[in-house]
């Protein structure tokens, strides 16, 4: 197995967990609580990356800014993720937030110029119908 796809089958499930679990600490804390507390998860895979690898990084510029700037947008987004889930239903909340592949198949279009197939379009178009189908 090619190691990209080991660690995105390990991210999925990991994934489906975090979904389940903050949907559970939103049932008892607001959404704020639950942020902040799952934030603290990134201090654990931090002090991983220090112990094993260093903290060093790179300066490229363009990088850098990207890299904060990522940041910042899964921040508010999964801050925004948490009320969802204080509000509707995990069956629902989760596929209409999974969707976000959706957008950065659009911006990559648009900003990076990249292409994308007959059948990466109709990929995007069924996942559409799939959150269609799942929110009903």
């Amino acid at each position: 197995m090619a190691g990209w796809l080991g660690f995105s089958l390990m991210a999925v499930g990991l994934w489906g967990v975090w979904g389940l679990l903050s949907k559970v600490a939103a049932q008892h804390l607001p959404s704020q609580a639950v942020y902040l507390l799952a934030i603290t998860g990134h201090l654990v895979v931090m002090g991983y990356l220090a112990a094993t690898t260093g903290l060093a990084i790179p300066w490229h510029p363009a990088g850098v800014a990207a890299a904060l700037a990522a940041g910042l947008a899964m921040a508010f987004g999964l801050l925004s993720f948490f009320r969802a889930l204080g509000q509707a239903p995990v069956v629902v909340v989760m596929p209409l937030t999974a969707l976000y592949p959706v957008v950065t198949v659009v911006l990559s279009i648009v900003v990076l110029h990249e292409s994308l197939s007959p059948r990466q379009f109709l990929g995007v178009a069924l996942a559409l119908a799939a959150v269609w189908l799942l929110s009903r």
